[in-house]
C-alpha cells in the first residue's frame, strides 16, 4: 500500500487583499504521478512553490513523510523543481549543468561523474555530456533540466508547466517520456499544467483547481466521466451542458423530453445540469434519434468531424463523429442512459459524498 509523502492541512496563502490558496487540504502518495490542473491564476503554481519552500503559507501545516516542514528551508527539503523555462546555465555544458548542485555539496569528483552519467542515462542523453546548452533542442533542454533535478534522487519532483514551450508533436512525445521516466524512477511527480489533455494522458491522480480551491480530485477517468460541477465539465474536455429537471431517480427531463439515466439521490423535480460528451452522441436518422437537431456548422478535426446542431428548444449540441453531416439538414442523435451525467448546481465533492451516502 502506498505511503503518504506530502500532506497539506488547511493551507491558506494571501497576497495583499487576495487569497491565492483557500483552505487547501490534500494528501500525496509516494510513487504516483499527480497533476494540478486549472486555468492561469487558480493557485496551482503557488502549491508547488509552497511544497518547494519558495513561499511560506500564511495558515495551515505542510507535512513531508509525517514531519512538519513549514519552517524547513527550501535547500533542506527532499524535493527538486523543473521550471517552465528550465533555468539552465547557458555558459555551462550539459555535464556541468547537471553536476551544479552536486558540486555545491562538495561531493568527490568521481562520485559526481557517476551520478551525472546515471542521471543522463535516465533521460536518454548519454553522449551529450560536453554539448553546449545553446546547441540543444527544446526537448533536449527539458531532459537536461530533469536530469539536474533527479541527480540527487529526490523523493518528490515538482514540474511547473515544463512542456508549454514545446511544439505539439514534441510535447506529445515528451508526455510519453515523462510518464515512462516516473514509472522507472519511482519518484513522486507533481506536475502543473493548464492543458487538460496533458493531465488526462499522464496522471494517476488529478486535482482540478479554480480560484484558489481544489474543486475535484480523482483519477483521469473519474474526472472525465463524473465531473462534479459545471466548471470541471466545461474545463476538462468538450461537453454538452444543458439545463434539465430530475423528475425522479434515473429519469431526467430536457426541454419537453424525458430520458432514462443512471443518477440517483436527488430531489424530485430538482433543477439540474445534464452533461453528455460529444463522442457519446451517435449520428443517426431522424426516426431513430432520441434527439433531433438541425446541423448548423461542421469542422473536420482530422480524427473526427465536429458538428454543432440546434434542437427545437434552442439548445446547442456538439457531436464528434467519423460520419459527415450536411449543414442545414436535420439528423438524429442517439445515446445510452449511461452516457448521461447529472450535476447538481454548486455541489462540492463533500456534498456529493454525503448525498450518495444518504441515498444508500
Amino acid at each position: 500500500m502506498s505511503q503518504t509523502i506530502i500532506s497539506f492541512n488547511h493551507i491558506v496563502k494571501k497576497f495583499a487583499d487576495e487569497t491565492i490558496l483557500k483552505d487547501i487540504s490534500f494528501d500525496i502518495e509516494e510513487g504516483k504521478f499527480y497533476t494540478l490542473l486549472g486555468p492561469s491564476g487558480c493557485g496551482k503554481t503557488m502549491i508547488l512553490r509552497t511544497i518547494a519552500g519558495f513561499t511560506d503559507a500564511d495558515k495551515g501545516d505542510i507535512f513531508f513523510a509525517s514531519k512538519r516542514i513549514n519552517d524547513i528551508p527550501a535547500n533542506k527539503r527532499q524535493v527538486n523543481t523543473v521550471f517552465q523555462d528550465y533555468a539552465l546555465f547557458p555558459h555551462m555544458n550539459v555535464f556541468d549543468n547537471v553536476a551544479f548542485g552536486l558540486k555545491i555539496k562538495k561531493i568527490t569528483k568521481s562520485k559526481i561523474k557517476e551520478k551525472v552519467y546515471e542521471a543522463l542515462r535516465s533521460v536518454q542523453l548519454t553522449g551529450y555530456e560536453k554539448r553546449e546548452i545553446s546547441e540543444m533542442s527544446g526537448g533536449q533542454r527539458q531532459r537536461v533540466a530533469i536530469a539536474r533535478a533527479i541527480v540527487n534522487k529526490p523523493k518528490v519532483l515538482l514540474l511547473d508547466e515544463p512542456l508549454s514551450a514545446l511544439d505539439l508533436k514534441l510535447r506529445t512525445d515528451m508526455q510519453y517520456e515523462l510518464r515512462d521516466l516516473q514509472k522507472r524512477l519511482g519518484i513522486t511527480f507533481i506536475f502543473v499544467t493548464h492543458d487538460q489533455e496533458e493531465a488526462l494522458a499522464m496522471s494517476d491522480e488529478i486535482f482540478v483547481m479554480n480560484q484558489g480551491e481544489i474543486v475535484q480530485k480523482g483519477t483521469p477517468v473519474a474526472i472525465y466521466d463524473e465531473p462534479i460541477n459545471h466548471f470541471v465539465a466545461d474545463f476538462v474536455g468538450e461537453s454538452n451542458i444543458i439545463d434539465g429537471i430530475m423528475l425522479e431517480d434515473k429519469l431526467v427531463q430536457i426541454g419537453n423530453q424525458r430520458f432514462a439515466c443512471v443518477d440517483s439521490g436527488m430531489r424530485e423535480n430538482e433543477a439540474v445540469e445534464v452533461v453528455i460528451r460529444p463522442e457519446d452522441l451517435q449520428l443517426t436518422s431522424v426516426e431513430k434519434g432520441k434527439l433531433v437537431v438541425k446541423v448548423d456548422t461542421q469542422l473536420f478535426r482530422g480524427v473526427h468531424y465536429e458538428i454543432i446542431g440546434s434542437d427545437k428548444q434552442g439548445n446547442k449540441w456538439m457531436v464528434h463523429s467519423t460520419k459527415k453531416a450536411i449543414e442545414g439538414n436535420y439528423v438524429g442523435l442517439y445515446f445510452e442512459p449511461e452516457d448521461i451525467h447529472i450535476m447538481r448546481f454548486n455541489e462540492t465533492e463533500k456534498d456529493f459524498g454525503r448525498r450518495l451516502k444518504n441515498y444508500e
